[in-house]
């Protein structure tokens, strides 16, 4: 049984993950479109068939005509689900004590916290052994060993917010998408 911190809690304002796709219908529905890109909330618009089509450049945004084939609406979905998750913001370790992501957010310790600052604070990049260590000493002496331990520690945290920290040979270690 996991213990309650290591399971993702929905931020207030963020009911599901980004990576669900929210149906919109257009124009009828158009006053809920600003609140979902303020979430972040990827959204495929379903367009009436006579209605003017929208202006949208977003990513987590696209609109289909209607009537739609089924298959049509899925690949539409699917693609937005995926380009979602590419350009979706990077997790974000502010100093509260969590680590927040699509709508949802895990608990960490003050030493899991420091390192997840300067892992997320590079999203997807290699961040350099040495900057991983000095996050992770934050005032304390930690050996070789407590680093590990603490790095270990803070992948369980957050795996289930589908992310993963894997350590790159003889460089350091990058927090990514699992």
């Amino acid at each position: 049984m996991s213990s309650p911190a290591l399971q993702p809690q929905p931020l207030a304002d963020h009911p599901a993950p980004a990576s669900d796709v929210v149906i919109v219908r257009w124009p009828e529905e158009a006053e809920s479109i600003p609140r979902l890109r303020l979430l972040g909330r990827p959204r495929l618009l379903l367009v009436a068939p006579h209605a003017t089509a929208p202006d949208t450049v977003d990513c987590d945004e696209d609109w289909i005509r209607l009537p739609a084939e089924d298959a049509d609406m899925r690949v539409r979905i699917t693609t937005l689900a995926a380009r979602a998750l590419r350009h979706s913001r990077p997790p974000q370790a502010k100093g509260d004590g969590r680590l927040t992501f699509r709508g949802s957010w895990v608990s960490l310790t003050g030493a899991e916290e420091a390192l997840a600052q300067v892992l997320s604070g590079n999203f997807g990049e290699v961040v350099d052994q040495a900057t991983v260590e000095a996050a992770a000493q934050s005032g304390r002496d930690l050996s070789a060993n407590a680093l590990r331990v603490t790095i270990s520690r803070l992948r369980k945290r957050i795996a289930p917010l589908g992310l993963v920290v894997r350590r790159v040979h003889n460089r350091g270690y990058v927090m990514d998408v699992g």
